[in-house]
């Protein structure tokens, strides 16, 4: 018994899902404060907060360029900041 093959219909096919759907993950907020121990005002603009980032940055730069003490004392609220900001918090 012969089979007959139909090799047209066989890429006529609908796939099972949408290859268009893209999936966003929250940011999370121990990436956000790991990100603002390397650089003041990361933290925030991974969790979408461009402005707040900037003005860590700049807030931080100038506390570490007068006093030392100071700097630690910004970059520690910078830190704590990304961290309760987070929007997946």
């Amino acid at each position: 018994m012969s089979r007959v093959y139909d090799y047209e219909s066989a890429y006529d096919y609908e796939p099972a899902y949408e290859p268009d759907v893209v999936v966003h993950r929250a940011p999370s907020p121990g990436v956000a404060a790991v990100l603002s121990v390397i650089l003041p005002g990361l933290g925030q603009v991974y969790s979408g907060r461009l402005l707040a980032g900037g003005l860590w940055f700049l807030a931080t730069t100038c506390a570490y360029s007068a006093v030392l003490l100071p700097g630690f004392l910004v970059h520690g609220l910078c830190i704590w900041s990304a961290y309760t900001t987070c929007p997946s918090r």
